[in-house]
């Protein structure tokens, strides 16, 4: 069976929103591996995060590893796709492993069950941090996005409690300020999180979970997909325990965008 047959016969099971973008998808298939994410959302009248959970129904770990599968099934002329991280449209990249999924799963209960969620990413990878705020925003309204400021990041700290969780991101070379900021949540009794790229980096003596990423660099450039789709996946189970309210809040986030006209 084709990828075209393939998700034609799950449209049936998904819900009524995700539907509407299944078949928008399914007719425009050719145009995947050149659309960017917020283009198909915008294409199909959901929002980005019901693209990726669109994706995890069709069982890809994301809306990359969809245009890699579609890209390998329309213009490859070789299977050239088995070579690839995921294996061949698998749900996960292949280097993952029991262990991490156990970690993300307690990681997205962490989060289901915190007051407050401040998420901190300091130089390169603030991009990881801000990326994960405003997905998870979507859905959590209490998400914080630390600043790279010292003063700043104390006074967030100091305003947390145990009943809260601090996520923070790192790749090597290691920020020296994320170390310092794990290390005071640590002291006082502020559970943490340290999603990172070796689990021998410097944040497995002081954070509670530690789930690390691998990172293999091109000739010149650090592929960073991997910790975007691990960020995904805490954010999807997260947002699975809550079930149809995650839905319902994804939906009104998208009305509110689009009763002041989008973004200013």
């Amino acid at each position: 069976m084709g990828l075209h047959d393939d998700l034609k016969q799950q449209h049936a099971g998904l819900s009524r929103t995700l539907q509407k973008a299944s078949a928008v998808i399914i007719r425009g298939l050719a145009d995947v591996p050149f659309q960017s994410i917020r283009e198909l959302a915008t294409l199909t009248g959901v929002s980005p995060l019901s693209i990726i959970r669109l994706t995890r129904k069709w069982g890809y770990s994301g809306y990359p590893a969809f245009q890699r599968a579609v890209r390998a099934n329309i213009y490859a002329t070789t299977p050239s796709s088995a070579a690839d991280k995921y294996d061949n449209g698998a749900s996960e990249p292949t280097q993952w492993r029991d262990k991490t999924h156990a970690q993300i799963a307690k990681v997205a209960a962490r989060i289901h069950t915190s007051r407050q969620v401040h998420i901190a990413g300091f130089r390169s990878a603030q991009a990881f941090a801000s990326y994960m705020n405003y997905m998870g925003r979507m859905v959590f309204d209490n998400f914080h996005l630390m600043t790279e400021s010292g003063l700043a990041s104390a006074q967030d700290l100091a305003q947390m409690s145990p009943a809260d969780t601090l996520i923070t991101f790192s790749t090597t070379p290691y920020s020296s300020e994320t170390v310092r900021l794990v290390q005071a949540a640590q002291s006082l009794n502020i559970p943490t999180v340290a999603i990172t790229d070796d689990i021998l980096s410097p944040f497995g003596d002081y954070a509670d979970l530690v789930i690390d990423v691998p990172i293999s660099k091109t000739k010149r450039l650090f592929e960073m997909a991997p910790m975007i789709s691990t960020i995904e996946h805490i954010l999807e189970t997260s947002f699975d325990m809550l079930g149809e309210d995650a839905d319902a809040r994804i939906a009104y986030f998208g009305s509110r965008i689009a009763a002041i006209k989008g973004y200013w």
